[in-house]
């Protein structure tokens, strides 16, 4: 796909090509060039610094994108010191033995081995440049723990069909910090970029790549925003509207909200020249919050929440394929339904339209949410008895040690407005247009495997095993069409890249000389399928990767195509 397709759904434009590129006018000139600073961007940039080369960057706002508004997870393991200090013992091969199972062949076996083993290291280098960790461990299963505490199970470790092939340990390391984290995360690596002397392209969106006459890239062209205390404010207002919890629930109003910023950029902005004298690394975020390119890659996602920053909008990956890269796992979408907590929901069971149950209620909710769309037309439900309900209404209201915006507050809105009632399971079925043999059926094979009567279907924790039978009953809708359930997602797919350097490779199978890529540009270990933290991890990973090898001259030239 090319800027020409009627597909392309992009502000990014068919790259400058200039045939005598010695006259060429740069406004700017510089050795490495990131397209966004968000986690990958960063990691990009530091590594880059580190090398002793010039490195500017270029981003949508002030930096930070998706990983400032995250809960700033690290998924590291392999025995870091926090995970020590807490009491547990974890190797590269038990992280390696776990992760072969969420990441599948989406890398090779050798990367993942060195994503593993390099794991506590990379932790290491984030704490030198200032982000602070603790063994403090959550005492509970959860889709993100309170302030309390920043080590936990963030993925399927402890859910049987995962614990039965690799040794459980807690491996998602939270940020320290109030609330989601995010900030607490980047912000640090930030200021020790700038400070190590990142020059910083801010209010800013690179159009098009710039080629010389043999097609190679010697810069880029980049709309900035020049000194104007207004349009910068009013664009700093959208972006704080854009990370708050009201648009997350409105997808309308975050569509709303970008195209006031671009109309912004657009009209205020001036085009300049950055020429790059060895690479460009593209780390620019996912595709999320461009609505038209997750409509024509992966169209069953469309009706799900988008997750985010304003700056996830496909314009990285786009460049990428603007010289000829070649992108995979684009229909990839990660749709979370976190249903952890409240406990009381995963002791129910999950059922699809039909009434049958579709997966382990204790798995994370990403695998849930993936068995929902992908196996069963985007319909599903939660099936409570009476005990259930009210047991989950009292542990979804607010209270020390909770978090409100991101837990009790989706859950109460489930409880309350997303809920259908009924006196038998028969009536139930027909409420909500099941089949009423099929629901039955579950509900009493999932009893008589708590009895021990029978083997069951989706084997979970024995913690979340409750069987249901004080009616009434009820039916909590989480389809991804529910307006009261959140259904968040990311994309997953995007550009391939070379998994020795972090070059993205061409349609042709070659790679690009002087084009790297990273984080969610980038195919890497989290373009499979999701667990908490893995995003950011690989985001250091593969960030870490391309500043080192795009600062060297020599990897301008063709390196091996063994690709992410």
């Amino acid at each position: 796909m090319d800027p020409s397709s009627p597909h392309w759904h992009s502000r990014t434009e068919a790259p400058l090509v200039v045939q005598k590129s010695e006259t060429i006018h740069w406004d700017d000139t510089t050795d490495v060039l990131v397209v966004g600073l968000g986690g990958a961007g960063v990691c990009a940039a530091l590594e880059a610094l580190e090398q002793n080369v010039q490195v500017a960057a270029v981003d949508r706002f002030c930096g930070g994108g998706a990983t400032a508004m995250s809960g700033g997870v690290y998924y590291g393991g392999g025995g870091t010191e926090q995970q020590q200090k807490a009491g547990f013992e974890d190797t590269p091969e038990e992280m390696y033995n776990y992760l072969k199972l969420e990441a599948q062949d989406v890398v090779s076996e050798d990367t993942l081995r060195e994503f593993c083993t390099s794991s506590s290291d990379n932790l290491k280098w984030l704490e030198k440049y200032g982000v602070e960790f603790s063994a403090a461990l959550c005492p509970v299963k959860t889709s993100y723990p309170s302030d309390k505490y920043f080590l936990y199970y963030s993925g399927n470790e402890l859910q049987p069909a995962y614990s039965s092939q690799a040794k459980p340990a807690p491996r998602g390391h939270r940020a320290v910090g109030k609330g989601l984290s995010g900030p607490n995360f980047f912000t640090p690596l930030k200021e020790s970029a700038l400070t190590r002397g990142l020059k910083l392209y801010s209010y800013s969106e690179v159009r098009r790549l710039v080629l010389d006459q043999d097609k190679k890239i010697i810069g880029v062209e980049l709309l900035k925003l020049p000194e104007n205390p207004k349009a910068m404010g009013r664009l700093a207002k959208i972006n704080r509207k854009f990370s708050s919890t009201l648009t997350l629930l409105s997808p309308k109003r975050a569509l709303k909200l970008a195209r006031e910023a671009d109309a912004i950029l657009e009209k205020n902005g001036e085009r300049i020249l950055i020429g790059v004298s060895k690479s460009v690394i593209l780390s620019a975020g996912g595709f999320s919050h461009n609505r038209d390119m997750v409509a024509y890659h992966a169209p069953k996602y469309i009706n799900a929440a988008p997750l985010g920053s304003i700056g996830c909008n496909g314009s990285g990956i786009r460049l990428g394929q603007s010289v000829g890269s070649r992108v995979e796992r684009m229909d990839n979408i990660s749709a979370w339904l976190n249903i952890l907590p409240p406990s009381a929901f995963a002791k129910g069971i999950i059922v699809n339209g039909l009434g049958e149950r579709i997966v382990s209620e204790d798995c994370y909710g990403a695998k849930i949410g993936y068995h929902v769309v992908e196996d069963n037309n985007g319909r599903a439900f939660i099936i409570l008895d009476r005990k259930l309900y009210w047991q989950a209404m009292r542990q979804a209201l607010p209270g020390p040690g909770k978090l409100f915006r991101t837990q009790c507050a989706p859950a109460l809105l489930s409880l309350l407005f997303g809920a259908t009632k009924a006196k038998t399971v028969e009536e139930l079925a027909v409420k909500c247009k099941m089949q009423p043999d099929r629901l039955k059926d579950s509900i009493e094979h999932y009893n008589r495997a708590i009895e021990g009567k029978e083997s069951t279907r989706f084997a979970k924790h024995v913690d979340y095993l409750s069987p249901l039978v004080d009616a009434s009953f009820y039916a909590l809708d989480i389809s991804v069409t529910s307006k009261t359930y959140f259904f968040p997602t990311i994309s997953l797919g995007g550009l391939a890249v070379a998994e020795n350097t972090g070059q993205v490779i061409s349609i042709d199978g070659g790679t690009i000389p002087k084009l790297y890529a990273a984080g969610r540009n980038a195919i890497g270990v989290a373009s499979n399928t999701y667990v908490s933290g893995l995003s950011i991890s690989d985001c250091v990973f593969s960030g870490r990767r391309a500043g080192r090898y795009a600062s060297v001259e020599s990897a301008s030239q063709d390196s091996k195509t063994e690709h992410l």
